[in-house]
């Protein structure tokens, strides 16, 4: 189901692809997608879908009826939560994912059910696609999966933030989380997994979902931090470490952009020094292992031993 994916996201075609053909192993109950496109995330979750629901030969292109009706965004068991769908009567919430949408889940899950349920729980807005969104589709095109349809415009999947699925709301789900009955899969999107209620994340599994828009990195909060570079005080790597998961925390940026960020600086600092082999030797081995960093993230290592790390390395 994953092929067509793997040179992406090898690491969660793997994983995926080992769940739905295997009959000995089970889809987790919980999982959250993050990174810095959505859209990508929501396609992803989509495909998970598919794979568990699949009556077919798991391929990419089985036309099953549960793969016809996730293609179409019309299967009755797969459902997307945010504050503008599943809304049930009586409730008038216009931000925030609701106590009434909680409420909805926990009675779905009353009754049983022949099909492996997915709640696909995002913010979401209704506009135009972005050119980089517009891009995004169209590298999906090959699975013929259509975003909820609305009458007001486009839906575009955005990430979870406390703001939108709050602590009462979380909380509320939280035993939905601990407890399911079988065949159920949560999956939570978001661009940065520390805005999601800590009590959710150590019941889930979580996977990095790499960007397939074109990204331009703002890296100038870095120039003062990283001026001494490569010559900073190895004392300094704590500070380091902590200005990293600060920035973070403070601007709502994943620590794997932020990451990648100190990755394209780097390349402007190899442009600007490239009479300098040795410094550009230094500067090429740093980027290496700043994307070993990043890989880590995606395997759910925690980011305070990531930006550890990174301290490290950016410290001689």
């Amino acid at each position: 189901m994953f092929e067509l994916l793997k040179e992406k996201y090898p690491t969660i075609s793997n994983f995926f692809d080992t769940l739905i053909l295997n009959n000995d192993f089970a889809v987790p109950n919980s999982i959250i997608l993050h990174g810095p496109d959505v859209l990508c995330q929501y396609y992803v979750a989509l495909l998970l879908a598919r794979g568990a629901n699949c009556t077919g030969d798991k391929s990419i292109t089985c036309e099953c009826q549960n793969c016809r009706w996730i293609k179409a965004n019309e299967h009755p068991e797969i459902m997307t939560i945010s504050k503008i769908n599943s809304k049930p009567d009586g409730d008038d919430s216009k931000s925030v994912i609701s106590a009434k949408q909680i409420d909805m889940i926990k009675d779905k899950l009353v009754v049983s059910s022949d099909y492996h349920r997915f709640f696909i729980i995002c913010d979401a807005d209704i506009r135009e696609l972005t050119p980089e969104e517009r891009e995004i589709q169209s590298r999906f095109d090959f699975l013929n999966m259509k975003l909820p349809q609305t009458e007001k415009g486009t839906w575009i999947p955005s990430g979870l933030t406390t703001k939108c699925f709050t602590d009462i709301a979380a909380n509320a789900l939280l035993k939905s989380i601990e407890e399911p009955p079988a065949n159920v899969t949560f999956v939570f999107l978001t661009e940065n997994v520390e805005n999601i209620i800590s009590t959710i994340v150590s019941r889930s599994q979580a996977f990095y979902v790499a960007g397939l828009s074109k990204q331009i990195y703002d890296f100038e909060f870095l120039r003062e931090p990283l001026s001494n570079y490569p010559n900073i005080d190895r004392r300094k790597a704590i500070m380091i470490s902590d200005f990293l998961l600060d920035y973070s925390k403070n601007n709502d940026k994943p620590l794997a952009y932020i990451l990648a960020a100190i990755q394209a600086y780097f390349v402007e600092l190899a442009k600007t020094n490239a009479q300098n082999t040795a410094f550009k030797t230094r500067v090429f081995d740093d980027i290496e292992k700043l994307q070993n960093l990043i890989t880590m993230l995606s395997s759910s290592v925690r980011e305070q031993v990531v930006a550890d790390e990174a301290g490290y390395i950016l410290t001689n």
